[in-house]
């Protein structure tokens, strides 16, 4: 594959919002900001091998075997479940679209950074940016530029993603107070059996809940749920404790626990890769949030901030167990 044959295809899509005066095909690309708004930036990279794993290997670069379906992979063999080319590229667009939607932002502009591996094909790299494409259109994104190379190493893609305050105040991750309730978007555990690859931004309920309650703190779920509970924890300099009877468990998580002997609540805590809001609130927030039925996408209490350090589980019995921050790492 020629690298000016590809940004020669790459050029032909025209994708530009008004607001960008220059896209793809310069040295860099020129935004037009409205006055005032503030700016999100996050850049996300995916390796092959510890993001994902591409069906047929290496000769899935050179065009076979891309298009069957999914296989699944035990958890514990330590293997990712195999990918199409599809999948790669939207996980590629959306893992960074969950990024701005956990700051309660609206993402809008990317750039794309791909090392592709020797002898990849001209066929496979156009998949994969049709992919991020249509992923990102779908989403109200627009690709304005980025870079190509080709070397020895797996296929490496990063994604820098800018997004707009559009007058709201960005959620951060250091705004928990004690007293709060956490709140969680979705059901948790068992990513692994497909949900990672094809899992929806919550940008829209980010947007919303940001726009009409006053949230303190947030993130998205991407390392597990008490692990990026402790991220919060550790910028806030506060505790937690959460309900196990309330922990809304995924059907995924319930039978990946047959597979691994692990309970479902250990995956819900653990998986990671669920990209669901984690939030907290003031509790009268809460009480009304949990009576606004404008969402699709179920929301649920599942625990309070608090003044002491470390994070407990409440039984259903009331008893307080304290637990490690744990969840997925990439290596």
């Amino acid at each position: 594959m020629r690298e000016l044959d590809y940004i020669k295809y790459l050029r032909g899509f025209g994708d530009r919002p008004k607001e960008v005066l220059v896209g793809i095909g310069d040295d860099a690309a020129v935004v037009k900001w409205p006055r005032e708004d503030l700016c999100v930036l996050t850049t996300d990279m995916l390796l092959d091998g510890t993001h994902f794993r591409l069906r047929g290997g290496r000769r899935g670069l050179v065009g076979a075997g891309l298009s069957s379906p999914q296989r699944i992979c035990l958890w514990h063999d330590l293997r990712l479940p195999a990918a199409t080319i599809t999948d790669v590229g939207r996980k590629a667009i959306t893992c960074n679209i969950s990024d701005v939607a956990a700051m309660g932002c609206r993402a809008t502009l990317a750039l794309v950074a791909i090392s592709f591996p020797t002898l990849t094909k001209m066929s496979f790299a156009r998949r994969l940016f049709q992919a991020m494409r249509e992923t990102a259109l779908e989403y109200g994104v627009y690709i304005v530029g980025g870079d190509t190379i080709s070397g020895k190493g797996p296929l490496c893609i990063c994604v820098t993603l800018l997004g707009r305050a559009e007058g709201l105040r960005p959620v951060t991750r250091s705004g928990a107070k004690p007293g709060d309730a956490i709140m969680v978007t979705g059901r948790l555990g068992g990513s692994i059996l497909g949900k990672h690859l094809s899992f929806e931004p919550r940008m829209n309920e980010a947007l919303y809940l940001n726009k009409n309650y006053q949230l303190h703190s947030m993130i998205d779920i991407s390392d597990g749920l008490s692990l990026d509970l402790g991220h919060i924890m550790e910028e806030s300099s506060v505790g937690a404790v959460l309900y196990e009877k309330d922990i809304p468990i995924a059907e995924d998580a319930r039978r990946l626990s047959k597979k691994t002997g692990l309970s479902p609540l250990h995956h819900a805590l653990t998986d990671g890769e669920d990209y669901e809001l984690l939030f907290t609130l003031n509790p009268r927030e809460a009480e009304r949030l949990l009576k606004d039925d404008t969402l699709k996408v179920p929301i649920t209490l599942i625990g309070h901030i608090r003044k002491e350090k470390g994070l407990f589980l409440q039984s259903p019995e009331g008893k307080l167990s304290r637990i490690r921050p744990e969840g997925y790492e990439h290596r």
